[in-house]
């Protein structure tokens, strides 16, 4: 009988130990995990982030009232900076503090990796070089990230196409539009020239699109026509 209580009392201690090895080993992997991102920069880079996309939901235009004010709001700007064709000036303007913002933090730190910053702020850096006039300088400091798995493959593409139309060159994937005035000064909107537009899908498909070429110009709300880079001077 006391033997049996001796046995019951190692046991218990026994799994107290555990208990207490296995409590310490998630506490101690919570702490490196919180010790691996930076939350400071992991905050800039998400303020930077939302400017970058709100002044550009902001000048399109489809956003409710309600919406309009809180970005407002949140990113510190006034009806009045907005008024008229002085919100395209703005958005150049954010753009390129934003720009010398990421350029500094590049410097610094590389590109901001998942485990650094978190999501969405891993992608704040390539949106700000993707609206910049810089994508060349950049590109492959993109690739890199999107290799390491810190971007998606689907947004170093977009940046490929970008950088090939800035060059008036072909695109691979489809996914840039242009705006220009035709000769009758009316602006209007063509799916940017497309090399092998043949196999165009199987390309999107490969890096991880999921809509078709056809779905996508649909979507974008312009005619899908297949242009040539000679003919976009005769439009």
């Amino acid at each position: 009988m006391d033997l049996s209580i001796k046995s019951l009392k190692t046991l218990f201690l026994i799994s107290i130990i555990i208990f207490a090895s296995c409590k310490k080993n998630i506490s101690d992997k919570i702490d490196s995990e919180s010790k691996e991102i930076n939350i400071e920069l992991k905050e800039k880079l998400e303020f930077i982030l939302l400017k970058d996309q709100g002044i550009r939901e902001i000048v399109n235009g489809n956003l409710s009232d309600e919406r309009k004010v809180k970005l407002l709001s949140k990113i510190n700007l006034t009806e009045k900076d907005i008024e008229g064709n002085g919100k395209f000036s703005l958005m150049r303007q954010v753009d390129s503090i934003n720009l010398l913002e990421v350029e500094s933090i590049i410097n610094q730190y590389g590109y901001p990796s998942i485990s650094l910053v978190g999501k969405p702020a891993n992608e704040t850096v390539y949106y700000v070089i993707q609206h910049s006039s810089k994508i060349d300088k950049y590109l492959p400091l993109i690739r890199k990230a999107a290799k390491n798995g810190d971007i998606r493959i689907t947004l170093l593409a977009m940046m490929e196409d970008r950088n090939l139309m800035d060059k008036g060159l072909e695109q691979i994937y489809g996914t840039q539009i242009r705006g220009q005035a035709n000769k009758k000064g009316e602006w209007i909107y063509i799916l940017w020239p497309i090399k092998n537009s043949d196999s165009i899908n199987i390309w999107r498909k490969e890096v991880g699109f999921k809509q078709t070429i056809e779905k996508y110009v649909k979507e974008m709300g312009i005619e899908y026509k297949l242009y040539q880079i000679k003919e976009l001077n005769e439009l």
